[in-house]
């Protein structure tokens, strides 16, 4: 009889593993993207691509069973675009007993809540913020990308070899740290390569009117300019400098994409930018994914969606390594990830909790849609 019961147990035991317990508590993770509000620039539908690429991999894992057993539950917070809605965001996520987040997107807006989650000990991830100084905050943040010390040269040195640049000017947003950096490391690897910076100009994003801008540029003719910034100011400054005759070619970071044709129309045509990937990329889970995800994005398919999906599986891949859903375990299994394999590359972390040997992708504009042009490995 009491052979008969350990057996009864034991199958007990086995089935419950295999399969989630009906009325099990989930798992809950936050999303803290912006919903509304200026960062909101590339969204399809109203939703931006790194809540998308998020959702989609969270369905994806409930659908395989969820994690450890038990379902994920999402909750979304919307930061309003603000390093201050951010930080609210999180403070409310930590109250709701959230064991994870991803987000956000801009820097500045995962800066706004990186302090927060990492004094109460709560993973983050960042899937598409690229300053440096984001996982400096502490041992708790990662992200799933490369960072702006790395585009800022890759742009640099496309410039110079490929575009036979000798001279560059560079126009910054003052009110935004990612452009900020990225200038600063472009016109520092620019110039380490026998470059010359003729002018550094500064903008604010809300501006509409650029042309005593453009005007200063006219008279310097450089063979480059430098523009890290984001869709709309980007878009507006290229459209105006086209109506204004300056033929120059326009060199931007990863804040760009192929929602500037929204601002900028057809003249931002022949103008390159740095990525983190592209429908194009190579390797045979990008091409999958792909393969899978046209019908919901369409062909030009935005990065922030494959990245907030890598974040996501990062995340999974942890807890499954951990086997624990405690955020302490958590973050010292994703601190320990080595040569994790996602749809934008292979991701091994350093000491900072950046990727290391993440490659950059060069894009063009051309024929109303951003062309893959070349792949730069670290």
């Amino acid at each position: 009889m009491r052979l008969q019961i350990n057996a009864v147990v034991l199958l007990i035991a086995v089935f419950m593993h295999a399969f989630p317990v009906f009325g099990a508590e989930p798992v809950r993770i936050a999303a803290i993207f912006p919903e509304t509000g200026e960062a909101v620039q590339s969204a399809i539908g109203g939703v931006s691509p790194e809540l998308l690429g998020t959702r989609q991999a969270v369905k994806e894992l409930n659908r395989q069973g969820g994690l450890l057993g038990k379902q994920l539950l999402l909750i979304e917070y919307d930061n309003k675009s603000t390093a201050l809605g951010s930080k609210t965001a999180a403070l409310q996520a930590i109250k709701d007993g959230v064991i994870a987040v991803i987000g956000s997107s801009w820097s500045s807006l995962s800066l706004g809540m990186a302090p927060v989650l990492q004094a109460a000990r709560i993973p983050m991830i960042a899937p598409i913020s690229t300053s440096p100084e984001v996982t400096l905050v502490g041992n708790y943040i990662f992200r799933a990308c490369f960072i702006d010390t790395f585009q800022g040269s890759v742009m640099a040195d496309f410039a110079r070899t490929d575009l036979r640049a000798r001279t560059a000017v560079v126009f910054t947003n003052t009110g935004e740290v990612y452009c900020m950096d990225l200038a600063k490391f472009f016109i520092s690897q620019f110039t380490r390569g026998g470059g010359k910076i003729l002018w550094e100009g500064d903008y604010l994003a809300d501006a509409t009117d650029f042309t005593p801008l453009l005007k200063k540029l006219q008279h310097l003719n450089p063979d480059v300019i430098f523009l890290p910034g984001m869709p709309r100011d980007s878009g507006f400054i290229i459209k105006q400098a086209r109506k204004m005759g300056i033929t120059t070619k326009f060199l931007g970071g990863d804040g760009w994409g192929g929602e500037m044709y929204d601002y900028g129309g057809k003249m931002i045509e022949g103008n390159y930018f740095c990525a983190h990937w592209h429908t194009q990329s190579s390797g045979e889970k990008s091409r999958l994914f792909v393969k899978a995800s046209q019908d919901l994005y369409g062909p030009d398919m935005f990065q922030g969606i494959a990245l907030s999906y890598d974040a996501v599986m990062l995340l999974a891949d942890a807890v499954k390594r951990a086997r624990s859903i405690e955020p302490a375990k958590i973050k010292d299994a994703l601190a320990d990830t080595k040569a994790f394999t996602g749809i934008t590359g292979e991701i091994t972390f350093d000491e900072n909790r950046n990727p290391i040997n993440k490659s950059a992708v060069i894009l063009k504009f051309e024929n109303g849609a951003t062309r893959y042009v070349k792949t730069i490995n670290p």
